[in-house]
């Protein structure tokens, strides 16, 4: 009978190898355990391997924009599974090394037991090379992750197009690899009138439209220049693929064509347009803040222009943008410098004769800019937020001007903005109030524009325009966008024929754009709705032989008188009550 291994005395080392290896073992494993993430229950590791802080205030963030916890997990999981491994082989390693010694032939076989430890080393090596290739799969992943999210940062989610800050680095890296014989052109697309569809036909459909847009800019652009989505309805692209400044120039003037040419949409046709400015490197300008900044004031020139049209940059236009910073810091002084006068201009019925009301018109003398034409300082009032005090100023003096005529009409021209501003309504009844005005002597003008953009918050002002007793008078009528449609539903005591159409009267006997039809059509639209009709633009007998014949109620014009200042316009009354007048008229 063989012995039982139990009653063999103990090699020396047996022990104290076993017991060496054991906590070796267990040390090596605790050691991978708090190399590992600490996971609260069924979640996702919360440890110092995931900051959950945003991209902006997360230190070392990998991606801007954020990385799911999964990613993370992935790329994170394989290191403790592989340090256990490690672990695992190494102390497998030592155990064999100490119970080496203190086997023999009769105990459980030399043999077997190095193959058993073999296998098992092999076997946690191999778990941890297999560790290594998941955690490089996870790389991987985490590297499409973070080339994604970079992508998503620097492109416009809804055209596929870059947006500005990608547009910005495809600058500066054309800028930068640009050959010495070699243009780079920067242009800039705004587009017209892509409000009027947004607020016509919604947002959805104006989502479209900027597909559409950026599938006309594919096409010219092909491999020529790149495109970028800067917000908005503002495009822009980089042209870096032609060899001369007038390539460049071609490609911005098909744009302009192209943007005026009909989108149709879902059966609907549209008719935008794009206002194009170009900067062209080296000579417009080599730094790219500098060529960025010029393309976009060659687009707002463009636009001050008439819109549809296409300018390059050159040295005036900054002068211009000088003068517009200029212009803005005097007229935040204008009025506590009583540098601001209204005049009036007086409106007659079709007899041309007796008068029935003034326009009143502001105007604006600057010591250093001199006499500065509305449609210049208007327009940079309403985009400065100035146009609210300005507006109040030339109600309160008009009405207060007023006073003095209690026979007659005051029409009062309210701007867009203006029109748009929160409690417009209430703060002009209230000043009618404080002049004492009879409400019914009172019109207020507004464009077509007003209606267009906010056609709810238009139809409340003008109730509360009515419910007051004031009348409301559509100014520019047939220029914009209003359709038949607006007439009815807004109630309008007036309609403006706009000075368009009567100026080019006397250009048709030869044929010409149709100014005599619209014109009977008008007036006969208007009357049929129960409305006043009036006419501007009036500079010749035979405008006025016309227009009355025409059945216009009101005409208006240089014909019977320019916009004279108040004192002037006293003595112009005098005369035409017959008391005697030579009148000096405010041009």
């Amino acid at each position: 009978m063989s012995a039982d291994p139990r009653d063999q005395p103990e090699r020396p080392g047996h022990r104290d190898g076993v017991l060496a290896a054991v906590p070796a073992i267990a040390g090596l494993q605790e050691s991978a355990a708090l190399a590992a993430p600490q996971r609260p229950s069924g979640g996702i590791s919360h440890g110092p391997a995931f900051d959950r802080r945003s991209p902006e205030t997360r230190p070392g963030g990998l991606v801007k924009g954020g990385v799911r916890d999964k990613e993370v997990e992935a790329l994170l999981s394989p290191l403790p599974e592989l340090a256990v491994s490690l672990a695992t082989a190494m102390a497998l390693a030592g155990m064999t090394a100490a119970l080496l010694p203190g086997l023999d032939d009769t105990a459980l076989g030399r043999a077997a037991f190095l193959k058993l430890a073999t296998a098992a080393t092999a076997l946690a090596v191999l778990q941890g090379f297999l560790a290594l290739r998941r955690q490089g799969k996870a790389r991987e992943a985490l590297a499409l992750v973070d080339m994604r999210a970079r992508r998503r940062g620097t492109s416009d989610p809804l055209t596929g197009l870059a947006n500005r800050s990608g547009f910005y680095l495809l600058v500066e890296e054309a800028l930068n690899s640009r050959p010495e014989d070699r243009p780079v052109g920067v242009v800039y697309i705004d587009l017209d009138r892509f409000k009027e569809v947004n607020d016509n036909f919604g947002h959805e459909m104006g989502d479209k439209l900027l597909c559409a847009v950026t599938g006309r800019l594919r096409e010219i652009a092909k491999d020529r220049a790149t495109g970028a989505r800067l917000g908005g309805d503002e495009f822009a692209l980089v042209v870096n693929g032609c060899s001369t400044e007038e390539e460049i120039l071609a490609i911005g003037e098909l744009i302009s064509k192209r943007m005026g040419q009909p989108f149709m949409i879902d059966r609907v046709e549209l008719v935008i347009g794009g206002s194009v400015g170009i900067a062209i490197a080296p000579e417009d300008g080599l730094e790219f803040s500098e060529l960025v900044r010029r393309a976009d004031i060659s687009m707002y020139r463009a636009k001050a222009a008439g819109r549809g049209t296409c300018f390059r940059f050159d040295s005036s236009m900054e002068d211009n943008a000088r003068r517009k910073k200029v212009m803005e810091s005097a007229l935040r002084h204008a009025i506590e410098r009583d540098e601001m006068r209204m005049v009036y201009q007086p409106f007659f019925a079709a007899d041309g004769e007796t008068i029935r009301g003034v326009e009143a018109l502001v105007r604006w003398l600057n010591p250093e800019l001199g006499i500065v034409s509305p449609t210049d300082f208007i327009p940079l009032a309403e985009e400065t937020g100035l146009i609210g005090p300005i507006g109040e100023w030339t109600v309160r003096r008009t009405l207060e001007d007023a006073q003095s005529w209690p026979d007659i009409d005051i029409a009062v021209n309210v701007s867009p903005a203006q029109f748009r501003g929160k409690g417009v309504a209430q703060s002009i009844i209230g000043i009618v109030k404080e002049m004492a005005i009879e409400p019914r002597r009172v019109e207020i003008e507004v464009t077509e524009g007003v209606l267009i953009r906010d056609a709810e918050k238009a139809a409340a002002t003008i109730k509360e325009f009515h419910d007051a007793g004031m009348r409301v008078a559509l100014d520019d009528f047939g220029t914009g966008f209003a359709s038949l449609s607006y007439l009815r539903r807004f109630q309008f005591d007036k309609l403006k024929i706009d000075q368009v159409f009567v100026k080019t009267l006397s250009a048709e006997r030869g044929g010409g754009s149709g100014s005599a039809a619209i014109i009977h059509n008008v007036v006969a639209l208007g009357r049929s709705l129960g409305m006043t009709v009036q006419a501007e633009g009036v500079e010749t007998l035979e405008h006025h032989i016309f227009l009355r014949a025409a059945g216009c109620h009101c005409l208006q014009g240089y014909y019977f008188s320019r916009p004279m200042e108040k004192a002037d316009f006293d003595l112009f009354l005098a005369q035409k009550r017959g008391l005697g007048y030579e009148s000096r008229y405010y041009a």
